[in-house]
């Protein structure tokens, strides 16, 4: 499930990057403009930033909540806090989370989950865009719902923009997972599949395939179908909304996950 998670925190960020669109109308495309504001009547170099102009980098902090459940009174609830900073073609990220779970009399049971560290680049390009990503898994959940080890994985994200509006992504990922004195958790792999189409300016959807391998000895893989999107408003904020079915026999039948973000420049 973790590869499946990094997955959806980065979708949350880069959507953007993903669309060919010139929002600024600068000649110069989103998925490469620095400074995507730029009045129009502005002389722009090739980031899309007037010469005089300083770029600091993004800085974007999102908080939610994902819920996943069979039925309602027997759910698990993730709070979940991501922050990214993006600078050129650099990123770097944080992010953890705390899961609730209910059992069926609705009890609740808290506890802290685990932290992501991961770095990347991208190589932005007419014909396909390309990220490299490295990260860690610091274990800082308890036995419960986490395994107690660090874990190391390596990704790659790929998207292809069909026309101005629809896009074609994938992902892949693989995680070389620590093993405890008790147990040998296997490497996973996880990868996703989708399209993703502008509805307008401020509105992207996208519909994907999910499949993260499990790191048990025998153990069932976690296959998804997950509805995503993402909203724009006040300029510097937006919110996603992601549902995923689960098509596995282990996991949870429904999940949903609603964030709210802000940008800063």
């Amino acid at each position: 499930m973790s590869s499946t998670k990094i997955f959806f925190l980065y979708v949350l960020v880069f959507t953007k990057l993903f669309a060919y669109v010139d929002s600024d109308i600068d000649g110069v495309e989103d998925a490469i403009d620095l400074c995507p504001d730029t009045s129009f009547d502005k002389l722009v170099d090739e980031n899309g930033c007037p010469p005089n102009e300083r770029y600091w980098g993004e800085l974007s902090i999102q908080i939610g909540n994902d819920i996943s459940f069979d039925e309602l009174d027997d759910r698990t609830d993730n709070y979940n806090f991501f922050t990214n900073y993006q600078y050129k073609k650099w990123n770097i990220s944080l992010s953890n989370s705390d899961q609730t779970s209910y059992d069926s009399n609705n009890n609740p049971s808290t506890s802290t989950g685990d932290m992501y560290l991961n770095t990347g680049y991208f190589f932005p390009n007419d014909y396909l865009q390309t990220k490299i990503g490295l990260g860690v898994k610091i274990a800082t959940a308890n036995s419960e719902i986490g395994t107690g080890e660090n874990d190391y994985f390596v990704s790659l994200h790929f998207a292809r923009a069909i026309n101005e509006k629809q896009n074609i992504f994938s992902y892949l990922s693989y995680t070389l997972n620590g093993d405890s004195n008790e147990t040998n958790y296997k490497n996973s792999v996880a990868y996703s599949l989708g399209t993703g189409y502008m509805l307008n300016q401020n509105w992207y959807s996208s519909l994907s395939y999910d499949y993260s391998s499990s790191i048990y000895e025998g153990g069932e893989a976690y296959k998804a179908l997950s509805l995503f999107n993402s909203y724009s408003f006040l300029e510097d904020y937006f919110i996603t909304l992601n549902y995923s079915y689960g098509l596995d026999e282990l996991s949870y039948k429904h999940t949903l996950s609603l964030k709210l973000g802000i940008n800063f420049e």
